[in-house]
């Protein structure tokens, strides 16, 4: 999970700390008998929000904390290339800092990048007391990852030769090389480099349906067959539990070979009034037609299948999250979200952010983040003053966040959405026509 972000110098964010700690000094009295998570406690005396909701009027910068966390994500397995994105409005710095702290396996990391539009500047581990590497232009320290075989020398080596280009610029990422080639190493980099891989899942928008069914199937271990019929229905269950007019869910699904004897087999699907729900490739000449039906009462009680595609947009949405939620906390690890409220009633919206505040559901320490524009969640006692983010951005400061727990005065007996609307909590746009 995630305690801290630091973001410097990435689109309209200037310099932003991202605080996910519990920031209420003493805990509530009996938390521990509460029905919900009141904070998440990797390691004692280390206390992390369950979740946080982002606020702010529209081009405040919410977004760009979660795309500053995606281009994280991106360099770290792929390269720096393209990826530079400074802040065009204040041109105070020349180059772009994410440092990320985070629990992994009840142990505390603190994963730091430097980079510019032509190669990586600076990156280093620690943990606690321990650095593993610090890398910089015209430097280098591997004392604690250093062993046997694997001599400064080496490891120096590797980066020159699999990090670097030509003109000795590092392109990509060292923590990431050591992680995918030499894994036996150290246990505890690559333990880190899984998680900033793997650990922290990133939406900008609901994933399909099936997406979240097999995320959820490979949780459980179901990797031969991950879309298949344990969690399947325990989607499907958790859906019919939302109030959503839906009896029951069924699906089919083909495998083509080539794209012809796909697109042969749609035309024959569609004269049949019958359609794949979703497409997906499997390979470089290999699809699977999932067909899911979902089934409706008639004014008879007889049922009535219908094509997932015919649902609702806000159906398909709850549902295609489902699933990755479900997954998150079944293993663990952080899933963000943009407009988690896009086509929700927020009465879906208060119950999604629920699975992850209710003790029953979240026993692995998950964590949720997302943006929203819903003020009703401010107005259900589901989110704590750490746990509410608000965004504003001026010309000189860029974007900036304030959770309500820095605000004077106020408590969780409060009620945040009308502090919030009423513009003492800023963060809201000010229109006029």
């Amino acid at each position: 999970m995630l305690s801290t972000f630091k973001i410097r110098n990435f689109r309209s964010i200037l310099d932003m700390d991202v605080d996910f700690s519990f920031a209420e000094g003493k805990a509530p009295n009996n938390y521990q008998e509460f029905e919900t998570h009141t904070f998440l406690e990797p390691r004692k005396n280390h206390r992390v929000v369950p979740c946080l909701a982002l606020y702010g009027a529209n081009a405040s910068g919410k977004t760009n904390i979660l795309k500053a966390l995606a281009t994280l994500q991106s360099i770290f397995t792929s390269d720096v290339d393209s990826e530079y994105e400074p802040n065009l409005i204040n041109r105070k710095y020349e180059s772009t800092l994410f440092e990320l702290s985070f629990f992994t396996n009840n142990k505390d990391y603190v994963y730091s990048l430097e980079y510019d539009n032509k190669e990586i500047l600076k990156e280093s581990l620690k943990s606690g007391n321990t650095t593993y590497f610090t890398i910089s232009k015209n430097s280098c320290a591997f004392s604690e990852i250093s062993k046997g075989s694997y001599t400064k020398e080496r490891l120096k080596e590797i980066l020159n030769v699999e990090c670097k280009n030509e003109s000795h610029q590092q392109k990509r990422s060292f923590l990431h090389r050591i992680h995918s080639q030499y894994a036996g190493l150290n246990t505890d980099m690559t333990l880190a480099a899984h998680f900033i891989e793997s650990g922290i899942q990133i939406y900008f928008g609901s994933p399909p349906f099936p997406t979240g069914v097999e995320k959820l199937g490979k949780a459980l271990g179901n990797t031969d067959s991950p879309m298949n019929d344990d969690s399947f229905n325990r989607v499907t269950q958790l859906l019919q539990k939302l109030d959503i007019d839906i009896c029951k869910m069924t699906f089919d699904q083909e495998s083509h070979q080539g794209f012809e004897e796909m697109k042969e087999s749609i035309k024959e699907s569609i004269k049949n009034r019958k359609f794949p729900s979703f497409i997906k490739r499997e390979g470089k000449d290999s699809f699977i037609a999932h067909t899911i039906h979902t089934w409706h009462i008639d004014t008879e009680g007889k049922e009535i299948p219908f094509n997932f595609r015919e649902e609702s947009d806000g159906t398909q949405s709850v549902s295609g999250l489902l699933g990755v939620f479900l997954a998150t906390l079944e293993l663990g690890g952080t899933v963000i979200v943009d407009e988690l409220d896009r086509s929700l009633h927020p009465y879906l919206l208060i119950q999604l952010v629920r699975l992850f505040k209710d003790k029953r559901y979240n026993k692995k320490n998950a964590q949720l983040i997302f943006t929203t524009h819903c003020t009703d969640l401010l107005d259900d006692d589901i989110l704590r003053i750490s746990e509410v983010g608000i965004i504003n951005k001026t010309l000189n400061t860029g974007s900036t966040i304030k959770r309500i727990s820095d605000f004077d005065g106020m408590r969780n007996v409060l009620n945040f959405r009308k502090q919030y609307l009423s513009g003492m909590l800023s963060g809201i746009p000010h229109p006029y026509i």
